[in-house]
């Protein structure tokens, strides 16, 4: 026998509702900087196919970057540091894009176009690092107000 919606854990709608708005705002984000990174996809099929695998993976990130949010934060914060909250899930955003970008870069995984923007300090593209800083603390309060 299922339960009825209403019985369903605060947490896990919270869930449900960050997977689906991080796959819609990553898949977009994915599209629109696609022409910033060296040429990848060879039709439109392969164009939205190649881009939905990545923003799958980017909700998988997102989910990673949150779960301190969603697990921890509640603890120990007051409701007055919503700033510290946002500073610490975009800095691990940060953390996770730069070590993911510097490992794609160097495996060959992808590879940037002239006009992607780079980061000097660590030599990554600076469009993926706001992705994984930016979309995780819009993403959690989105659903803040939604729930």
């Amino acid at each position: 026998m299922t339960r009825p919606v209403k019985e369903i854990p605060r947490t896990m709608r919270k869930i449900a509702m960050i997977l689906i708005i991080s796959f819609v705002l990553n898949l977009a984000w994915e599209m629109s900087q696609a022409f910033l990174f060296a040429p990848h996809f060879s039709s439109v099929t392969d164009f939205i196919f190649i881009h939905s695998i990545a923003a799958f993976t980017d909700v998988a990130l997102t989910l990673l970057i949150l779960s301190p949010e969603l697990f921890l934060f509640n603890r120990i914060f007051r409701k007055g540091d919503e700033w510290k909250r946002i500073v610490l899930t975009a800095s691990f955003g940060f953390l996770i894009a730069v070590g993911i970008e510097r490992y794609a870069l160097s495996t060959g995984m992808w590879a940037y176009g002239p006009y992607m923007p780079i980061i000097p300090l660590f030599g990554v593209g600076l469009t993926p690092v706001l992705q994984l800083m930016v979309l995780p603390v819009f993403i959690d309060s989105s659903v803040r107000k939604l729930q």
